[in-house]
């Protein structure tokens, strides 16, 4: 029915709800608008899309855990991204190039004595390129020289005028070098490799380990064994004590008889044996007297002997067992160790499970978030306002 066929009445209502529709789509149109343009102002932002960037590349032994777009961190900040990762032509003399950026106030803290880390992110491979800091000026060098250090970027409000050249030794125009400044990378193995390793050398050392308990076994046979000797030499030594202490006894009687017959003797003035024996006889007497006294000193520093080593032996008794107690408390915190190394290996494979199933849970949620966004889109087809945007063209009549 054409507009000419309606009423009055009827082009009026219908001229409002056309103005109301028309006023509620401009409306709708301008929020759109202005909740896009907040999101992109938001947006860039975050990203640093609004920010002064300053290239840098490095050179690291490999790209594995290293990805495009990732964040590259400062004192624990996102201060930049990776922008390109690619390997070295064939006979270069690094094998990887990575070339990142810098962004904001963070170029300040770049100076001609930076250089880059590339650390483990995780135990599935993943690491990062962390950036220290520069600017330690006036330190000293290993020769005792003072260091002399330049900021690598001058900026000129929100543009980079200016890059340091070390070949030249002085700064020159960003703008007509155009080419990313050169860090050094300090590159360490990711965790993986590296738990690895300790599993690897963990296991070297187990023939080792068993080894060293077998020579534990036989020492501590050895040590009983000793100890069993010198308790049977230590009983066949007591009555050979017993014995020198009654021979020393018996020889108690004959010492003072003979020092009471030596004083008799010796005894000036009308004594028997100035009378009874000549001047040859008695110095013969003497000589055998001390003769006998020679030996009895003797016998005395000979039973003194044999009571200190009977002293040393059981010195060395004590010594032993002190020595069994020890090897006893050192086999025990070995074995507390080893069982401590083994609960630690435990805990890194639970570790390395889990991070398996975050993973896995992290594709499911990708996969949902893709389903409902194609279920978005078929909503946003259905929509009386939306719905003409999503007509598809008829086809082209034939010509006649």
């Amino acid at each position: 029915m054409a507009l000419q066929d309606l009423t009055p009445q009827l082009r009026t209502r219908l001229g409002r709800v056309e103005r109301t529709v028309g006023v509620f789509v401009i409306v709708a149109t301008v929020l759109l608008l202005s909740g896009f343009s907040y999101y992109l102002y938001h947006t860039a932002q975050r990203k640093g899309w609004l920010e002064v960037k300053a290239p840098f590349f490095t050179y690291v032994d490999s790209a594995a855990g290293l990805k495009e777009g990732d964040a590259v961190r400062m004192m624990g900040f996102p201060v930049g991204e990776i922008r390109r990762i690619t390997a070295e032509e064939p006979g270069k003399d690094f094998d990887v190039y990575v070339e990142f950026i810098i962004k904001g106030d963070f170029i300040g803290y770049m100076w001609t004595d930076s250089r880059v880390r590339v650390n483990s992110a995780d135990f599935l491979g993943g690491r990062f390129l962390e950036v220290m800091k520069g600017g330690w000026n006036g330190y000293t060098n290993a020769n005792g020289t003072k260091k002399n250090l330049n900021a690598i970027y001058k900026l000129d409000g929100k543009r980079i005028s200016e890059v340091w050249m070390d070949t030249q030794g002085g700064y020159t125009n960003f703008a007509a070098y155009g080419k990313p400044y050169w860090l050094v990378a300090d590159e360490t193995p990711a965790l993986a490799k590296r738990a690895e390793k300790i599993v690897a050398q963990a296991e070297a050392a187990l023939p080792n380990l068993l080894a060293l308990t077998n020579q534990v076994a036989a020492l501590l046979a050895t040590t009983t064994q000793t100890i069993t000797n010198l308790d049977a030499r230590v009983a066949e030594l007591k009555p050979i004590m017993s014995n020198a202490n009654h021979l020393v006894a018996s020889f108690h009687p004959v010492s003072t008889n003979l020092h009471r017959i030596s004083a008799n003797l010796t005894n000036p003035a009308g004594s028997l044996g100035n009378w009874l024996l000549p001047t040859n006889l008695n110095a013969s007497a003497e000589q055998t007297l001390l003769s006998v006294r020679t030996t009895l000193a003797e016998a005395r520093t000979t039973f003194s002997n044999a009571s200190q080593t009977l002293t040393d032996t059981r010195k060395l008794m004590n010594t032993a067992d002190g020595t069994i107690a020890r090897t006893d408390t050192n086999i025990t915190m070995l074995a507390l160790n080893l069982d401590r190394s083994l609960s630690n290996l435990a805990n890194l494979t639970s570790n390395l499970n889990a991070q398996v199933g975050a993973n896995t849970n992290l594709v499911s949620q990708v996969s949902s978030a893709i389903v409902h966004t194609d279920q978005l889109m078929q909503g946003l087809k259905q929509h009386w306002l939306l719905r003409s945007a999503f007509k598809e063209k008829p086809p082209a009549k034939p010509g006649k």
